[in-house]
């Protein structure tokens, strides 16, 4: 029996512009980029073949979310179709028949035999937005997003502007900052 669900193969062509992906989108092409890199160097270096099947399931989760997402699906469809076609290519060393059946009911004329194995972009990786936790004396008490580029100074100037995290400090003197790169900001306080 041959699995046909068609509307989840976007048109190629479906006439929607996705040069500019809302973040949505542009979150789910990076997951599509990273599960790439993280499955190929879990298959050729370190034989991880169970994080790699992982990492493809939580691809696959995203990936229908989105397909079921009639927003998405519309505004999507070669982020959606990219990361689809991407499943399969990772699949196949896995499940190779089942994955050169998928291959051709997406519409390919040619097995995946003769297709390459697919690449990650190190620009797609680049995260736009960072999550940095904020501590107090080693406790974490908030959080913040800030957009990737920001500088040290910002982030720690935004730590000590945020009342809540204020409140824990008691207006006691902050006797330094640390600074975990891209990680989280400690404001170490007078006991």
């Amino acid at each position: 029996m041959v699995y046909q669900h068609r509307d989840l193969w976007p048109a190629a062509n479906s006439g929607v512009a996705s040069d500019e992906p809302n973040a949505e989108l542009r979150d789910l092409l990076r997951s599509v980029h990273r599960t790439i890199k993280k499955v190929s160097e879990d298959i050729d270096g370190r034989f991880h073949f169970n994080t790699a099947i992982a990492a493809i399931m939580e691809l696959f989760n995203l990936v229908s979310g989105a397909v079921q997402d009639p927003a998405k699906k519309a505004a999507g469809a070669a982020v959606i179709r990219e990361g689809l076609e991407s499943i399969i290519l990772l699949l196949a060393p896995f499940v190779p028949h089942v994955a050169n059946e998928l291959w051709q009911q997406s519409g390919h004329r040619q097995g995946l035999d003769q297709v390459a194995w697919p690449s990650y972009s190190e620009a797609a990786l680049e995260e736009e937005q960072l999550l940095i936790v904020v501590q107090v004396n080693g406790k974490v008490r908030g959080k913040m997003t800030v957009p990737a580029d920001i500088t040290q100074e910002r982030i720690e100037a935004r730590a000590m502007a945020d009342a809540k995290v204020m409140s824990f400090c008691d207006g006691k003197k902050i006797k330094r900052v640390v600074y975990v790169p891209r990680r989280l900001v400690n404001l170490v306080v007078e006991g």
